[in-house]
């Protein structure tokens, strides 16, 4: 039987956009502190540290200011330097309802000089005792779009930087919501015309930058929001020529 950590968490004001719902960012520093939590909790050993290198989140429902939720994690793979967790929302008082949030990262491990290294001893028997599992293939991230991309620029910016010094998975995914709201406004939509709700976040993680690095955002949003429609954006986070963020989501025009 798999181990599962629980943990209760009131959704936070801070934690949710201008109509009141938890936002894909806040979900993912959830998701680094309970996986935090379950290995001290574990007592899981070793010198070294992980990075996320891939996210996937589902979105079944708005989640709003205030609500109670049960947050559990598990573990799903291993393999020799990678671990893969689950992760699901439920309301407080649905605990074997279906989840209202559910979501895996693919972790990698690192040694203190920052490359790959094993996994620390007993890292699979803790989360999965009844014998390993390889992680869970994710699907190819769609080809890049024929059509121009909306462009920006910034920068990485003190409090968008963890403790390992690198850009926060979670603050990148902020960066690439400021991005496509910057584009949309170009066109007259605006977080006061236009409500988008999360359905769907799948971000891949290849490269660290770091403080004050400059970074070029590329959005194709497709198609523009319209009331009762979903619509995508596939968007890349760039550092010179290296591509260091780059995501797929799905969003609902409510």
């Amino acid at each position: 039987m798999r181990r599962e950590f629980c943990h209760r968490h009131v959704v936070r004001y801070d934690e949710c956009n201008n109509v009141g719902v938890l936002t894909p960012a806040a979900f993912l520093r959830y998701m680094q502190d309970i996986a935090a939590m379950d290995a001290e909790d574990a007592q899981l050993g070793g010198n070294g540290f992980w990075v996320v290198k891939r996210t996937i989140l589902n979105f079944s429902n708005p989640v709003l200011v205030h609500t109670p939720l049960l947050l559990k994690t598990f573990g799903l793979g291993f393999s020799r330097i990678t671990a893969q967790r689950g992760y699901e929302a439920r309301h407080v008082d649905e605990p074997e309802g279906e989840p209202v949030i559910s979501a895996r990262t693919l972790w990698v491990y690192l040694n203190e000089r920052g490359t790959p290294a094993r996994l620390p001893e007993r890292t699979a028997p803790i989360w999965l005792p009844d014998g390993p599992r390889a992680p869970q293939p994710e699907t190819p991230f769609p080809s890049v779009p024929e059509q121009s991309a909306e462009v920006f620029t910034t920068s990485v910016r003190f409090s968008a930087i963890d403790l390992a010094s690198h850009l926060n998975n979670a603050a990148a995914v902020e960066m690439l919501d400021d991005a496509s709201w910057d584009a949309y406004a170009r066109e007259g939509h605006t977080p006061e015309t236009v409500r988008l709700d999360p359905l769907y976040y799948d971000i891949e993680y290849g490269d660290s930058p770091r403080f004050g690095e400059t970074l070029t955002i590329q959005s194709w949003l497709d198609p523009l929001p319209a009331s009762g429609q979903p619509c995508s954006r596939q968007q890349y986070i760039q550092r010179n020529e290296t591509v260091a963020v780059r995501a797929y989501s799905r969003w609902m025009c409510v």
